[in-house]
C-alpha cells in the first residue's frame, strides 16, 4: 500500500521505470519542511515532474528520455508506476558521490550544483525497486501537488503490486551490490 507520493524529474522517473537506473539524489524541495529532505514514506507512488528538469543536467544517454508535455489532466495526476526505497544513505562529500556518477541519469554538473546548494545540508542517496502499473492510475489533482517539494500526501492508501518490476530481482540486487560497493563511508538512514 502507498500514501505517499514522490516528486521527481520526468526523465528520472522514466529511467526508473525502463530499469535504466535505481538510484535517485535528493537534497530536498523548498517547500520541505525545515527547507531538507527526510524520508516520509518506504512505498511510493512516482510522479514525473517537468518542474526544474533541465536536460544540460542529464548525461546525452537520458535526454531522449525527456518529455517536455505534462501528461496530467488539469484536474487529475497519472501515475505509470511505483517504487519501495530499499536503501537510504546520507552523502555529505564529492568524494562519496563521485563513484555513484556511472548509476545516475545526472552529470557531473548537476551533482556538483547539489552539492554546493546549501552546502551545510547532506545529500541523500536513494535506491528504488521501480514497478509499473499494468494501466496508469489517475488520482484527483490538489494544491499539495504544487511547488518545490519532494513529498505529497494523497490522504488514503493505493494498493500497489509487483507483478511488473522494472527489473529483474537478480538484476536489481546486482546493481544494489555495485552501488553499496561504493558507498563505503555514507550513512545509512535504512536498516537494511
Amino acid at each position: 500500500m502507498a500514501s505517499w507520493v514522490l516528486k521527481e524529474w520526468q526523465v528520472a522517473i522514466a529511467a526508473l521505470l525502463q530499469g535504466d537506473t535505481i538510484l535517485l539524489l535528493r537534497k530536498g524541495g523548498i517547500r520541505e519542511a525545515k527547507g531538507q529532505f527526510s524520508l516520509a514514506a518506504r512505498e511510493v507512488l512516482l510522479l514525473a515532474t517537468l518542474e526544474h528538469q533541465k536536460l544540460a543536467l542529464l548525461k546525452d544517454e537520458f535526454r531522449s528520455l525527456a518529455n517536455s508535455e505534462q501528461p496530467d489532466q488539469p484536474d487529475q495526476v497519472r501515475f505509470e508506476g511505483w517504487a519501495t526505497i530499499t536503501h537510504a544513505f546520507l552523502l555529505q562529500a564529492e568524494t562519496e558521490v563521485a563513484p555513484l556518477l556511472p548509476y545516475l541519469v545526472w552529470n557531473e554538473q548537476f551533482v556538483a550544483e547539489r552539492l554546493s546548494w546549501q552546502p551545510d545540508r547532506p545529500l541523500y542517496a536513494l535506491l528504488l525497486r521501480a514497478y509499473r502499473f499494468e494501466s496508469p492510475l489517475l488520482l484527483p489533482r490538489h494544491k499539495g501537488y504544487s511547488g518545490c517539494r519532494s513529498w505529497v500526501d494523497i490522504g488514503r492508501e493505493i494498493e500497489v503490486d509487483d507483478q511488473a518490476p522494472a527489473l529483474s530481482e537478480a538484476d536489481y540486487q546486482n546493481q544494489v551490490e555495485a552501488i553499496l560497493a561504493n558507498l563505503p563511508a555514507a550513512t545509512p538512514i535504512l536498516p537494511e
